[in-house]
């Protein structure tokens, strides 16, 4: 997790931002990179139940920083928590267990839903491809000439990218908003130009990835298939024109494919690339359907009514959980 998300959580818990929050006695700082630190004395009690309630493998909540599956042998003085869902949950317990309350068996999932909306609505995620690209002058010219070319399997390739886009950022649809029961999300959001999330099917692992940078876009689908096998789907826009590029990664080896549609060259990454042919263009367009027909199916658990207001839209997710 990252100091925006830590932010965002204590947010919902009440605490305006700070560098560093006092909360019973202990202290919780970001260390820079990727995790949360809590400094203070917790419990052997209070410990013990949280290591019992939360798998540390799914929720990162890390005894004295240990990285394996430790177990507290007394008061914790010490822990490093990766997740959000490990800080919603050590927080959660904390709470509850000074004020003597029993824990209420949706409040974890409840309150990571207010999370995840406030990363939402500050990442802006409702905005598309077009829109960002063209709101700058050093994005602008660029991009409309890697738009200009117009043959027939051009046209083809171009609608393929755009359905790829919209699976993997379904809030840019036009057609549908999504809610998140079923996925965990994560984000960055201070800049204006800097800013990114990403959506987490819980099922399969299936990850969608929006990246805004002052320079471009990248929109990622993330695919684990058997282990250790992984696939990425990347389409880019940048100072270098516009990319599509799929990589796959086995213990064995990476591979990489590129298209740059600006410079109508095609190959593998640390290959000798060659001008793009009919055949070269079929299965980049043959390749991106088979990933769309794969995230529209886990985009279509996840759709409901076109709403404008994103917290209206994913406040429902309980309500649909249910049904």
């Amino acid at each position: 997790m990252n100091k925006f998300e830590l932010d965002k959580t204590m947010e919902i818990f009440g605490f305006d931002k700070k560098d560093c929050y006092d909360i019973y006695g202990c202290k919780y700082y970001h260390d820079g990179r990727y995790f949360t630190i809590v400094n203070g004395k917790t419990p052997k009690e209070l410990a013990k139940l949280i290591k019992a309630k939360y798998d540390n493998n799914k929720y990162k909540i890390r005894v004295e920083g240990n990285h394996e599956d430790y177990e507290p042998t007394g008061d914790v003085y010490t822990y490093h928590i990766d997740t959000i869902e490990g800080l919603v949950a050590y927080l959660i317990e904390t709470k509850n267990y000074y004020s003597k309350t029993q824990t209420n068996p949706d409040e974890l999932e409840n309150i990571l839903d207010l999370i995840y909306i406030k990363i939402l609505e500050n990442v802006n995620p409702q905005l598309n491809v077009y829109d960002w690209m063209l709101d700058r002058d050093n994005r602008k010219e660029y991009f409309k000439r890697v738009l200009s070319n117009n043959t027939y399997l051009d046209f083809n390739l171009r609608k393929q990218l755009e359905l790829f886009d919209s699976m993997v950022n379904p809030f840019a649809n036009n057609h549908c908003d999504i809610n998140n029961s079923k996925f965990i999300v994560r984000g960055y959001g201070y800049e204006e130009d800097e800013s990114w999330f990403t959506l987490t099917d819980k099922e399969s692992g299936i990850v969608f990835s929006t990246i805004r940078s002052k320079d471009g876009f990248v929109l990622k689908l993330h695919i684990p298939t058997e282990v250790p096998s992984e696939i990425d789907v990347y389409h880019y826009f940048d100072k270098n024109g516009e990319e599509i590029a799929f990589e796959k990664y086995d213990e064995s080896d990476l591979t990489r494919i590129e298209y740059n549609l600006r410079d109508e060259t095609f190959g593998e990454h640390y290959g000798e690339k060659h001008k793009v042919t009919t055949k070269d263009k079929n299965f980049v367009i043959n390749t991106l359907e088979e990933y769309i027909t794969l995230a529209r199916g886990i985009v279509a658990k996840n759709i409901c009514a076109k709403s404008n207001d994103i917290g209206t839209v994913l406040k429902k997710t309980r309500k649909h959980a249910a049904k």
